[in-house]
């Protein structure tokens, strides 16, 4: 289980490294329009990207 979630948080790690290293700018326009965006907004995209994870987590684990 451990080792799961350590992995798990390396890939996303990893991921999140390449776009920066990738396409910082991108990055930047990215974080401006979330800075416009209202508190719950932000909320509704968190619950949203949380909700998208768990249910590509669920499939792989379902199917695998």
């Amino acid at each position: 289980m451990i080792t799961t979630l350590v992995w798990g948080v390396g890939l996303i790690l990893l991921l999140e490294g390449i776009v920066y290293l990738a396409a910082p700018s991108l990055v930047e326009g990215v974080l401006k329009i979330v800075a416009k965006m209202s508190i719950q907004q932000r909320r509704m995209l968190g619950a949203s990207m949380a909700l998208a994870g768990s249910s590509m987590l669920f499939i792989v684990k379902f199917f695998s």
